[in-house]
């Protein structure tokens, strides 16, 4: 009998466990830990935004996995042994056959402390989300920021998104006009993962809305008494009356720990196949770094999911037998605008440069956008 155990209840880690359940022998074992009991996909936190559905109506409960035969340990991991394929966690030891490491990343502890004093607040959190909206409901006049604050970070258009839901929110207020609305980045263009044309694309959609961008502008350091940002260089300062931070990612104390990071400080499973070190242990989504032309993959659910599906059938055909499977760098991201449309960005990212196309936004591509949450909460919780 063979026990896999899946590091990670996200996209990755849900993706490869009922992967290997559906194809896995039926006395073979799949075991997903995770210190939370909950999934849900991270766009749906700007719907929460901007007010067009609760983040918990795609919120799924973890233990719902043991109804497709995966058994679910809600624990901290504490230690990995990848070369012995076993884990500590807070609920005890695994030994395993074989590892699926998809931890995730955390946000840099260095920039959730930046975001510390008043009116700023980490973007991403969802805890923080009824404070943004009250700020947002109370503020009349001043300068709002959404500022990435260094990276890589997740979902690369989720910022571009959140400005543009912060200007429809104060334009329903009346107040837009007394209020700026302005977004920094420390990358040169918005999506340089996705070519000069989509970030033109995204820049052009936030001036017709009267969003300044401010390319690279890395930020320093916050003043939370003066509520200003300072920016390395010639150390520009930028006040704010309510920031909306974008923590970078920074990986997991445990795997930091564990020996298992490359030269980058990440995970540097093979760009194809998703192994780490044997045939028997691999890393997906956005606890790794996977070099592409333009810089590196995508910290993307949609990626990190492709790569789950992927890494268990590799880890299956070690296991059982047969043929693996090749992951492609092929991927797509959704660029959501206001008025319930979404721009479409879909190609080869492991192409040198990167093939990518964009198709403009319209609200067929919105629909897109729900059904693959839909589609995917369906056929991993039923």
């Amino acid at each position: 009998m063979a026990r896999v155990v899946v590091l990670g209840g996200g996209f990755g880690g849900v993706a490869a466990a009922t992967e290997l359940r559906d194809h896995l022998r039926a006395d073979g074992e799949v075991v997903l830990v995770d210190r939370r009991d909950r999934f849900a996909m991270g766009f749906a936190k700007l719907w929460d935004l901007a007010g067009l559905r609760p983040i918990a109506a795609g919120t799924r409960v973890l233990r719902d996995l043991q109804g497709r035969g995966i058994r679910v340990v809600q624990a901290d991991v504490t230690g990995i042994d990848a070369d012995a394929h076993h884990v500590e966690t807070s609920a005890g030891g695994f030994d395993a056959d074989a590892l699926v490491i998809a931890l995730g990343s955390r946000p840099s502890p260095r920039h959730r402390r930046l975001l510390d004093g008043p009116g700023a607040h980490d973007l991403y959190d969802p805890e923080a989300l009824p404070a943004i909206r009250a700020d947002l409901a109370a503020i009349t006049d001043g300068r709002v920021v959404v500022s990435i604050l260094g990276g890589p970070f997740k979902c690369p258009p989720a910022p571009y998104e959140a400005a543009l839901i912060v200007d429809t929110l104060l334009r329903d207020r009346g107040v837009r006009s007394d209020v700026e609305v302005v977004v920094t980045t420390p990358q040169p263009m918005a999506l340089p993962v996705a070519g000069v044309d989509a970030s033109r694309y995204v820049a052009d959609h936030l001036g017709d809305h009267g969003v300044t961008l401010r390319s690279e502008h890395r930020v320093e350091d916050v003043d939370p008494d003066r509520q200003t940002i300072r920016f390395a260089g010639d150390h520009t300062e930028l006040g704010y009356d309510l920031l909306l931070g974008v923590p970078a990612d920074a990986l997991p104390q445990v795997l930091a720990d564990s020996g298992l990071a490359g030269a980058s400080g990440w995970l540097e499973p093979d760009p194809a196949t998703l192994q780490l070190g044997d045939e028997r242990t691999v890393a997906v989504g956005d606890c790794t770094r996977i070099p592409t032309a333009t810089g590196q993959l995508p910290h993307a659910g949609v990626f990190a999911a492709a790569q789950g599906r992927v890494a268990a059938r590799n880890l299956l055909a070690a296991l059982t037998g047969g043929d693996g499977e090749r992951f492609d760098g092929h991927g797509y991201c959704f660029l959501e605008l206001p008025g319930e449309r979404v721009a479409f960005v879909e190609g080869d990212f492991y192409a040198d440069p990167p093939d990518v196309t964009l198709t403009p936004a319209d609200h067929a591509q919105f629909r897109r956008k729900q059904a693959y949450e839909r589609d995917h909460l369906a056929a991993w919780f039923g």
